[in-house]
Formats: structure tokens, C-alpha cells, sequence
């Protein structure tokens, strides 16, 4: 559906982009409350379907702002990716296949110093981004796409990160050996130079976890906390069976370790006190380490095309991460659709407030084993703990609420500019 004020417009990747109205007036004050504004969101990937923690939470800000103007969407896009369901929204799209050219890695190696950021420079998708009208509000989704975003213009520039990468970089060098913490610990440092740079005029973040984090690594001048949320509960009826379900991306470095972590620790344990109970770890593209979890109680099912029936047959849901950062949407997921979830520490953190209103925390492996078996062996707790989860995210985490902040904060910046 497209928004009632009539913006969002269907453009071909090869089209021309020209500014709908030229010539027209950029003064700073056009950003005041309730003005109309034009916004541009740099994402890693297109946000259709939102398939991922990451995708969800770029879809959850573009909703948002496009509540207040105009959106176009720059990002990169695969077989996973659906443009045209993007536009049928309301939204602009600019699209480029993700290609990592041995060149374009290299230049964004030159501009960043660190490895994962390269990874996701293309020039294509650069150029076809300069070719826009530059926006009043230039939203850039996480650190690593900051060489893509160095030349673009914009009225008020944001930086979104949806984790502090850098101490993501250092948690996974800590958890590994040999040349791959060697590896993280370089790439931890790179990430700390990128994240002390000043490329924004407004710095979001998911929690104030991670506003304590980043300010341990640089002082940023205007840093709000924009957390995670989730537009409307839907609550499914209770699972009738012990069934345990981790639903994350499966390649991801820090998913891959907890899967492992949980099955192999943490699991064991469970099965000692509900024998019949199953193990669904439920996420796209599963590593190889992953994919050798599965067996009698384990299921790894790959990608899936709905994740309502997996959800439908979980009575308990766990989030048991090792490393991490920014706040966990699946947690946010999950207690949507009435599921109650065990969690470590580290797999909760920025959504304390759901601790006890939905989630259950424990980090030693026979402790989070407890928890887990107590909720498969008592399936009315289990429903119950689920129903207070889905009307705590109902009530407290919604997508407006959670980005108000952040249009607060570069209304206040538009007016404070004019007034200089």
C-alpha cells in the first residue's frame, strides 16, 4: 500500500533519479516537527522480506520515516531480496546485486581499514546512489557501510548501528583460537578507528548497553537510543509438544557459536529430564557446523519459507548467544507469537526490561538446561510466561515509539542549525 501523502515511486535501477521537485528549497528548517521529511536509509540489504533481525530493524526505521516524507532505500540485493514488494509499500528502491569485486574490495579496504566493512563497497551501487537528490535526513544502516555512504550527501547525516561492532569483533576473538582470533582481534581495532571517526551528525543505538559501550570507544556528540521493536504481536495458541526452537541466521559468526554451544552443553542436560523433547534450530543459509548438529532430537531445517508454523509446534524459544551486541529482535520475535524465551546474559542484552515479562535469563549450561526443561514440563507456565511476553512487546516496544527519539533528535538539530 502506498502512503496516503502520495510519495514513494516505482524507479527502475537503470532510470534516471531526479529530484521530483528542483530547485526547491534545502534550508535547515524544513526539519521541524511535522515537517515533511526526505529521507534516504543505506542498508546492507534490501529490507523484503524482513527475514533477519537486521532486515526488520532497517524496515522498522523506514516505516517510520516514511510516516514523515518520502523514503528511497539504497541497498544490495540477491536471490533472498524482493524490490518490488519494497516498492508496493511506498518506498524508492536503488538496487545492486552484491558482487565483492576484488577492486571494490580493495578500495573499501582503503577507506575503512577493516575487513568487513569492504566487504559491502560496490561502486555500482555507489554510483547509482550519487545519482540521487540529496535527502534532508541520510540514515546509515551500521558501520560497515560507511565507505559506500562517504560521498553521499544529505541535510542531517545519521549513523544506525545496529550493534557496537567493534566490541562484537572483540567478544568473537575472545570465544575462538589461532588464526581466526588473531583475525577478530585486527578487525576489533579497525572497528574501533571507524566507530571514533565522526561521519554523523546523530549516532543511534539499540540500547544503553551499547551507548555505555560506544562511549568507551569515542565521545560523540548527539547519541540517542533507538531499541528494537516489533509492529504488532500476533499470538499463536500453545505448542502441544516439548519443543525447543532457536530461530536466528545460521551463519552468522556469533549464531553459529551459540547453536553449537547450546546443543552441545546446554542440551544433553534438557534431554536427561524431558527424553521426548526436540531441538528446532530454524535459520537460513546454516554453516557447516551448524548442519552437523542435526540428528534425533535436532532438526536443522535451512531456510524456511514461514516461520509461523515452526513457532506454532516451539513451547520454548532461546536466544543462548555467547558474543553480541545491540538488542535481539528475534527475542522481540518470539515473544510476538506468544513463545517464551531462555536467554543468556549476553543473548538478552538491551531487552532487560522484558526480563521476567516474557524472558528467562541463565548463562551457566546446567542453570539455562533448568530453566528450559521447567518451561517444556510445564506447559500452562510456559503459555503464561508467552502471553505476558506478547502483550510486554505490545505495550512497550512499538516501531513509532522506538524511532521517536531519533526524529526528535534531528528535528531539534534542523531548528538549532536555522537559528545559528
Amino acid at each position: 500500500m502506498r502512503h496516503p501523502g502520495g510519495w514513494g515511486r516505482s524507479l527502475a535501477l537503470h532510470d534516471p533519479v531526479r529530484d521530483p521537485s528542483p530547485g526547491r528549497a534545502r534550508a535547515l528548517n524544513t526539519l521541524d516537527r511535522g515537517a515533511i521529511l526526505r529521507s534516504t536509509v543505506v542498508a546492507k540489504f534490501l529490507p523484503w522480506p524482513p527475514n533477519s533481525g537486521d532486515k526488520r530493524r532497517t524496515l522498522g526505521v523506514c516505516r517510520a520515516l516514511l510516516e514523515r516524507g518520502p523514503v528511497t532505500v539504497v541497498a544490495y540485493s540477491g536471490a533472498d531480496e524482493d524490490a518490488a514488494g519494497l516498492r508496493a509499500q511506498g518506498f524508492d528502491v536503488v538496487t545492486a546485486p552484491w558482487r565483492r569485486h576484488p577492486v571494490d574490495l580493495a578500495l573499501g579496504l582503503l577507506r575503512s581499514g577493516s575487513l568487513s566493512s569492504a566487504r559491502f563497497y560496490d561502486r555500482a551501487l555507489e554510483g547509482l546512489a550519487l545519482r540521487l537528490p540529496p535527502p534532508d535526513l541520510l540514515v546509515v544502516e551500521h558501520v560497515q557501510l560507511l565507505p559506500l555512504a562517504k560521498r553521499l550527501r544529505g541535510d542531517v547525516r545519521v549513523l544506525d548501528m545496529h550493534n557496537v561492532e567493534s566490541v562484537l569483533a572483540q567478544r568473537v576473538a575472545a570465544t575462538t583460537t589461532g588464526l581466526k582470533k588473531l583475525v577478530w582481534a585486527v578487525e576489533a581495532r579497525a572497528l574501533r578507528r571507524v566507530e571514533a571517526g565522526r561521519h554523523a551528525d546523530v549516532v543511534a543505538v539499540t540500547s544503553a548497553v551499547d551507548e555505555q559501550a560506544l562511549a568507551r570507544v569515542a565521545r560523540h556528540e548527539r547519541v540517542v537510543v533507538v531499541p528494537n521493536a516489533w509492529d504488532e504481536p500476533a499470538p499463536l495458541p500453545p505448542a502441544a509438544d516439548p519443543v525447543v526452537s532457536f530461530v536466528a541466521l545460521m551463519s552468522w559468526t556469533p549464531n553459529v557459536e551459540a547453536a553449537v554451544w547450546f546443543t552441545r552443553e546446554v542440551w544433553p542436560l534438557v534431554l536427561q529430564r524431558v527424553p521426548q523433547a526436540r531441538l528446532q534450530l530454524v535459520g537460513r543459509n546454516p554453516a557447516p557446523a551448524v548442519q552437523a548438529l542435526a540428528g534425533e532430537s535436532v532438526v536443522v531445517t535451512g531456510t524456511v519459507d514461514s516461520l509461523e508454523p515452526w513457532y506454532a509446534a516451539t513451547r520454548v524459544a532461546v536466544a543462548p548467544l555467547l558474543a553480541g551486541g545491540g538488542s535481539r529482535l528475534k527475542i522481540l520475535e518470539a515473544l510476538a507469537a506468544a513463545r517464551p524465551l531462555v536467554a543468556t546474559t549476553v543473548g538478552a542484552e538491551g531487552l532487560e526490561d522484558l526480563v521476567g515479562r516474557g524472558v528467562v535469563v541463565a548463562d551457566a549450561p546446567a542453570d539455562l538446561a533448568r530453566e528450559v526443561a521447567d518451561l517444556l514440563q510445564d506447559p500452562e507456565r510456559a503459555a503464561s510466561l508467552g502471553t505476558a511476553g506478547a502483550h510486554a512487546v505490545g505495550t512497550d516496544h512499538s516501531w513509532r515509539a522506538a524511532v521517536a527519539p531519533l526524529t526528535a533528535a534531528v528535528d531539534a538539530l534542523g531548528r538549532g542549525r536555522n537559528r545559528e
